[in-house]
C-alpha cells in the first residue's frame, strides 16, 4: 500500500481487509470517466451496499505514473481529512477507502454512490442548456458550504466545475448536489495543515516502483491537463508555466500571475463561473487557450443578457447578478468570499434564504 491509502472503520477495520472487500465487490455499469480514471457502480454481495468506485489504472511510463499517483494521493489526503469532520459535510461525497491492488496495479477509491447526473449532463437534458434560478440558487448555496468545509480544513478545491458537482436528490431536497473529484486539491498557502502536499511528496522515483517508499524531498512535478480542452497546452501560459484546473474556470489572478496566485479567492471565482454557466448555458469567457481567455476576461465586460438577447426566458434576478458580479471581481482581495468565506457568500440576498454552513 502507498502511505496515503486509508480506510474508515465503517468500511473495514484495516487496509488489508479493505482491499479484500474491494476485490469482493460486484462491479456494474460505468457511471463516469475522468482523465485518469473510470468510475463504476459496485455492490457488496454480502451486505448489499451500493458504492461508487473510482478505478485508477497506473500507467507504465514513470512520468505519467508520477502524475497519476500524485493526483490520487491528493484526493486520498483530502478525503481522509474530510472523514475526520464531525458532523460529516453532506455537500461533499463521502470516501470510505483508498486502496492499492499491487497485482492489478490499480488504485481504488470507494465512495458514496450518488444518483447523478453531474451538472453538465443535467444542463444538456434541458432544451436551452440552462437551469432555472430557483434550482441554481439551492445548488450554489450547497457548493458554497462545500467550499467552506474544504477551506476550513486548509484545502483549496482548485477544480470546481459542472462536471465535478453531481446531483444526488432526496425526497426532501430534489436539488441536493455533492462535490466530487478532489484530485487537484492543494493546501492553502500559509495554513498549518499540509495534508495534500505531504501526500503528493511521497511520490518519488523509488515510490514509483515500491509503494511503501517515502521521501518528502521529492521534486516530482504534477502535470495536469484541462478536461474540457483536449490539447494539454491549453493550461499553459505564454511563459510556459503550467496551471492546474480547467481553463474556463481559472481565476483572473491565476491567469495573470500564475500558479502562485491560487488562494481561497480562486475557488470563489470558479463558483461565480459555474453559477453563470448554469443560468446562461455557457461560461462568460471562453477561448482556445488560457491566454485568449485572459484577454477576453480583461477586455470584455461581464454581460447578463435578458430574454430575447440570448439569455434565459425568465430574467435572472438582480440579486443573483450581484452575487455573480461579487464572485467575479478581478482583485482577489475584493472578491466575495475572500474575507468572510462561505458565511459571507451565503449571507448575500440571492442565497440568504438557504441554510448557513
Amino acid at each position: 500500500m502507498f502511505p496515503w491509502c486509508f480506510t474508515i472503520t465503517a468500511f473495514a477495520p484495516d487496509l488489508g481487509n479493505a482491499l479484500k472487500r474491494v476485490r469482493g465487490l460486484l462491479f456494474g455499469e460505468e457511471i463516469g470517466e475522468g482523465s485518469i480514471c473510470r468510475v463504476y457502480q459496485a455492490t457488496c454481495p454480502s451486505s448489499h451496499e451500493h458504492f461508487a468506485v473510482k478505478k485508477i489504472s497506473l500507467p507504465k511510463s514513470a512520468c505519467q505514473r508520477a502524475e497519476v499517483l500524485q493526483r490520487a494521493a491528493r484526493e486520498a489526503a483530502a478525503a481522509r481529512a474530510l472523514s475526520d469532520l464531525v458532523p460529516r459535510p453532506d455537500e461533499i461525497v463521502r470516501h470510505f477507502a483508498c486502496v492499492y491492488d499491487e497485482g492489478e496495479d490499480n488504485i481504488y477509491l470507494v465512495m458514496e454512490l450518488c444518483r447523478g447526473p453531474c451538472l453538465t449532463k443535467l444542463r444538456s437534458q434541458t432544451c436551452s442548456g440552462r437551469l432555472p434560478e430557483s434550482r441554481v440558487r439551492n445548488m450554489v448555496a450547497a457548493i458554497s458550504r462545500a467550499l467552506g468545509h474544504l477551506h476550513g480544513i486548509g484545502l483549496l478545491c482548485i477544480d470546481l466545475k459542472a462536471e465535478n458537482v453531481v446531483l444526488d436528490p432526496t425526497e426532501q431536497d430534489p436539488d441536493r448536489v455533492r462535490l466530487v473529484d478532489l484530485d487537484l486539491c492543494r493546501d492553502i498557502p500559509g495554513h498549518h495543515r499540509h495534508s495534500c502536499d505531504e501526500a503528493a511528496a511521497t511520490i518519488t522515483p523509488v515510490a514509483l516502483v515500491d509503494p511503501t517508499a517515502s521521501d518528502t524531498t521529492s521534486n516530482t512535478q504534477i502535470v495536469v491537463h484541462a478536461s474540457d480542452i483536449d490539447n494539454d497546452k491549453a493550461l499553459m501560459r505564454s511563459d510556459n508555466e503550467r496551471l492546474w484546473g480547467t481553463a474556463e474556470y481559472l481565476a483572473f489572478e491565476v491567469l495573470q500571475d500564475g500558479a502562485a496566485a491560487y488562494s481561497t479567492a480562486s475557488d470563489w471565482w470558479s463558483l461565480g463561473i459555474l453559477s453563470y454557466e448554469l443560468l446562461y448555458g455557457k461560461a462568460p469567457w471562453s477561448g482556445p487557450s488560457v491566454d485568449v481567455i485572459f484577454h477576453r476576461m480583461t477586455n470584455h465586460r461581464l454581460l447578463f443578457p435578458g430574454p430575447g438577447h440570448g439569455g434565459p426566458q425568465q430574467q435572472v434576478s438582480t440579486a443573483m447578478q450581484q452575487l455573480i458580479r461579487g464572485l467575479l471581481r478581478h482583485p482577489p482581495d475584493m472578491r466575495l468570499g475572500s474575507r468572510g468565506g462561505a458565511r459571507e457568500v451565503l449571507a448575500q440576498p440571492a442565497l440568504s434564504c438557504n441554510n448557513h454552513p
